[in-house]
């Protein structure tokens, strides 16, 4: 049985693991999810995240070769376009579940909230996924590289709005010190590009022939461990500034996640396995193969740091401003079995259309760059 098949099966299963829990989840409402009225927001919100965030970095990534022009990065462009639409709906699709009354979302468009950033969210991530299908429309359809170039430079600037726009979502939320300040927009933007380089260097280690010299691989993997480097950083004073100065509500937040309910996910998942290790294998071990692992372990990490993220946000009660001289009591959600059915339906979608989308659309055409070539190459041990 090949890979392709495997993976077929695998992503198959997901997704029917994915629609039994949904089912579930629909007919009894939120009585399915461990989330409550203190601790609303769960799994499939950290996880909606994940994917629109995934979605927004490989479409930065891409535009480094379909937009300015660096050589290396234009091979990915028709993958990285087809793969932002699906990672995209995926994001769509979990939150959609995750949501009581769907259907109400479209009260939005009658009577908008201009100064809410939830109504900007899904109005950008709209306006983004247009123009993510025009580039894609011109570029696998029609091949008309002008035009897709043209679609390509709006969605880049749509994906920032939107991407910056969803760390705002987080960041205006006075009530929830973790989250508020101006930095989650610029930290959401970061671990975008983070997230599509880890992504990227995966998809084409699993279909490069070994024996080829290509300079992507290689770039990729320079690119995630210069992402990986600035997301240390700024991990470092983003810890720094949250316990300096004992900030009430905001300076417990950070003792949940540094020794409390969270430290293990935070040390082991985020900072070992999802930053640390990679770094390693991608300075010291220069090879395709530790560029994949890097890349994978990093993925992890990426997921864990969307559900800290969500969750540290809101396990100091809301009432602690106002007794903060005393112990602070978490509160606690565990996600159940029904949430992890969506998470998996997540996944399944996701490779299950990626599948079709290899097998039905001609990925592997070159478009014409853009700018006159430069000379990128670049050796990488296999």
């Amino acid at each position: 049985m090949n890979r392709t098949k495997i993976g077929f099966l695998i992503f198959a299963a997901l997704t029917l693991f994915g629609i039994i829990g949904s089912t579930v989840l629909l007919l009894k409402g939120h009585h399915a999810m461990g989330t409550s009225y203190r601790f609303p927001w769960g799994l499939l919100i950290s996880t909606y995240v994940f994917f629109v965030v995934s979605s927004t970095g490989l479409c930065l990534v891409s535009s480094l070769g379909h937009v300015f022009g660096i050589k290396p990065f234009q091979e990915v462009a028709k993958r990285s376009v087809v793969l932002a639409i699906i990672t995209l709906a995926a994001g769509f699709i979990v939150m959609g579940i995750e949501t009581p009354q769907p259907l109400h979302m479209l009260y939005m468009a009658v009577s908008p909230n201009w100064a809410a950033a939830i109504f900007w969210m899904g109005t950008l991530y709209g306006v983004y996924l247009l123009f993510l299908g025009g580039e894609f429309w011109h570029m696998l359809i029609r091949e008309n590289h002008s035009r897709s170039r043209l679609f390509a430079i709006l969605a880049f600037v749509s994906a920032i709005a939107a991407h910056s726009n969803l760390g705002a979502v987080f960041g205006f939320l006075h009530a929830r010190p973790y989250w508020e300040g101006p930095y989650m927009p610029i930290y959401f933007i970061l671990s975008a590009l983070l997230s599509g380089a880890a992504i990227l260097i995966v998809l084409f280690y699993l279909r490069e022939d070994r024996q080829t010299d290509s300079t992507l691989l290689p770039a990729l993997s320079k690119l995630l461990a210069f992402f990986l480097s600035i997301t240390i950083f700024f991990t470092i004073w983003k810890i720094i500034t949250g316990l300096y100065g004992h900030i009430p509500g905001k300076a417990e937040a950070y003792q949940a996640l540094l020794t409390g309910p969270y430290a293990f996910n935070f040390w082991f998942f985020e900072i070992c396995i999802g930053m640390l290790i990679p770094l390693f294998l991608l300075l010291l071990k220069k090879t395709r193969l530790a560029a994949f692992w890097a890349a994978s372990l990093s993925i992890l990490g990426i997921f864990f740091m969307r559900y800290d993220l969500v969750m540290v946000g809101q396990v100091v009660p809301l009432d602690v401003l106002d007794q903060s001289p005393l112990p602070v009591t978490y509160l606690t959600y565990s996600p159940t079995w029904v949430e992890w059915a969506v998470v998996s339906l997540g996944f399944g979608f996701v490779g299950l259309a990626y599948l079709f989308a290899e097998k039905k659309l001609d990925l592997d055409v070159r478009t014409p760059a853009p700018f006159p070539e430069k000379n990128n190459s670049a050796e990488f041990a296999g």
